[in-house]
Formats: structure tokens, C-alpha cells, sequence
């Protein structure tokens, strides 16, 4: 599994350390923080990746994120990590 998927499995299923990237308001600063925290990825693999995990899934809920609370700035977060 890439750094990238790692990450967002990590992401899904881990609230203190989806917590850690609340701050960020850009997929270029999602890919610095994540860094900090040991993953390497481009910015280019989060824009280019449509591929769901089964551990987001679990957090959707009719089409809306139900963990949209491990962010300070709600979904808009979500959308620029992963879409």
C-alpha cells in the first residue's frame, strides 16, 4: 500500500491523529503535515486518487461524512484531501 493510502486509512480510523491536520486549508499542506508525521506523498497522488477505502466508507453516512467532527473547519477539509 502507497504512503498515500496508508495515510488515509490512518485518517479514517484514527481521530487523535486526524485531529493533528485541522488546521490545514490546503492539499499542499495536508502533504507538509503529513510528512512531519512520516508519510510521503505528492499532491499530485491526493488529486489524482478517486479510490475509496472500505474505513472511509464506514464514516458516510447517506452521501455525508459522519467524522466531519476530527475537523475543526468540518467537511471542507474532507473535499480538499480527497476530492
Amino acid at each position: 500500500m502507497s504512503d498515500y493510502m496508508d495515510f488515509r486509512k490512518k485518517m479514517a480510523t484514527d481521530r487523535s491523529f486526524a485531529a493533528k491536520f485541522k488546521d490545514c486549508r490546503t492539499v499542499e499542506n495536508v502533504v507538509a503535515a503529513a510528512g512531519r508525521e512520516g508519510f510521503r506523498f505528492t499532491a499530485e497522488e491526493v488529486r489524482n486518487n478517486t479510490e475509496i477505502l472500505p474505513e472511509e466508507l464506514a464514516t458516510v453516512a447517506g452521501g455525508v461524512s459522519i467524522a466531519k467532527d476530527a475537523f475543526s473547519s468540518g467537511p471542507a477539509i474532507a473535499r480538499s484531501i480527497w476530492g
